[in-house]
């Protein structure tokens, strides 16, 4: 065998092993009986599974993906996982990941490759497996179903025989499979490398599907055409979206699309000089991502004008240095603020550091309150077109919460609370 034979990822397959070997690794999986470590992982999980962890996890998407970072490239091969199911294919791909990714994240040390073990004589088992159909008629599939995330056999996922095979799951799992299979096994690479957190991914899954779900589109169907038929003027519909931001889940959050939102209709009637840039995650707003705030607007490649959403935060002292460290990066950028769902705390010390920004940097520093920043933004707009862009607004801040907006405003956090709000306050 050739050194560059030895390199080349290859599966070996005995009498009683299989083994993987991926570079300079060797991963060898013995088969026959579970061993005892096996049926204790096992009984880990099914504890788990008993004590509610799929009704847990739902309860904590939100909180879980605005507070843990998944890797840009990671996260996108979750997305095309979820994008690649149709009515006929990539159910049970998706089914299968979820629940590997549970297994994982209940239990780190269970490998999510091993997809059958047992203790019979007369059926194949690895040694350290796990009977994952098993899992999935039990929990798996009933939760999916239940919660309407995927169209499912009630049978489970495991009916989809190629799923089934007696290798273990790898890129070179041949089995013949229509659907998303090379994000599948991407996601089983990665969280097996642990270049991949099984918690903040399954939340992620789930969130998605979430957005996907007919009862959702029920919902953002509703929101939208009542957004469509609203005759509200421009101030109606701001007070209306102030009423949205301080009452639903999650507010600051909805704060950032509200204003996201009116950046969308600004653009869209021409008032800007530059390219809105997509909405971002709560957590992206940094050095490390490259951007000044959570509303950006850039010309070619240069960040133009930049605010940030501060919900619940009038004091900006800290985040006033924080601005200082991002423009020494960003030298283009002329306008740059926060915006503040409240009154902001404006102390000659904060007032006078704010001016020193502005005169270091070339660039004007604005502390406003959301209506001060609205008021700014419409100065001078004659009647008609006012209430012309309260309409796009409304419009844009629906359909961006009702997932129809995905190029400008990709929004991933579950949004069936956010247009129950709405829905709620459109029929008022």
């Amino acid at each position: 065998m050739t050194d560059n034979n030895k390199a080349e990822i290859h599966l070996d397959v005995y009498s009683n092993r299989s083994e993987l070997h991926n570079g300079s690794s060797t991963t060898v999986f013995m088969e026959g009986k579970q061993s005892e470590d096996a049926i204790k992982r096992a009984q880990k999980i099914i504890a788990a599974f008993n004590g509610g962890f799929y009704d847990k996890t739902m309860s904590e998407l939100q909180s879980v993906i605005e507070s843990e970072e998944i890797p840009t490239a990671q996260s996108g091969i979750i997305k095309a996982l979820v994008d690649g199911v149709t009515s006929e294919v990539g159910r049970a791909l998706v089914g299968l990941t979820c629940l590997q990714l549970a297994i994982k994240a209940i239990e780190p040390s269970q490998s999510i490759r091993l997809h059958k073990g047992g203790r019979s004589d007369s059926r194949f088992s690895w040694q350290e497996g796990i009977s994952m159909r098993t899992l999935d008629n039990t929990y798996n599939t009933p939760f999916l179903r239940e919660y309407g995330l995927l169209k499912l056999n009630k049978d489970g996922i495991m009916m989809t025989r190629s799923l089934a095979e007696n290798y273990p799951y790898s890129r070179l799992y041949k089995a013949e499979m229509r659907g998303p299979i090379k994000q599948w096994i991407a996601i089983v690479e990665a969280v097996e490398s642990n270049a991949l957190p099984p918690y903040p991914a399954l939340c992620l899954l789930l969130s998605l599907l979430k957005n996907r779900s007919e009862k959702f589109e029920e919902k953002a169907s509703t929101a939208i055409s009542l957004a469509w038929e609203h005759e509200g003027n421009f101030n109606a519909i701001a007070k209306l979206l102030i009423e949205f931001f301080n009452t639903t889940a999650y507010s600051a959050r909805a704060f950032e699309v509200v204003i996201h939102g009116f950046m969308q209709a600004y653009s869209e009637l021409h008032f800007v000089d530059g390219t809105l840039i997509p909405l971002s995650q709560m957590r992206s707003a940094n050095k490390k991502h490259g951007n000044v705030g959570d509303i950006e607007l850039r010309q070619g490649n240069q960040i133009i004008e930049s605010w940030d959403a501060k919900y619940g935060k009038p004091y900006l002292r800290d985040e006033i240095e924080e601005l200082n460290d991002k423009l020494e990066y960003h030298p283009n950028v002329e306008i740059s603020g926060f915006i503040v769902n409240s009154d902001v705390v404006r102390s000659d010390e904060i007032i006078e550091r704010a001016n020193e920004i502005a005169i270091i940097h070339e660039c004007e520093v604005f502390l406003l309150s959301f209506t001060e920043w609205v008021e700014m933004k419409t100065s001078g707009l004659e009647r008609a077109l006012l209430d012309k862009l309260g309409r796009h607004w409304l419009i844009a801040v629906v359909e961006s919460l009702g997932q129809k907006r995905p190029q400008i405003a990709p929004i991933d956090e579950p949004c069936d609370a956010w247009l129950d709000t709405l829905n709620i306050l459109l029929n008022k």
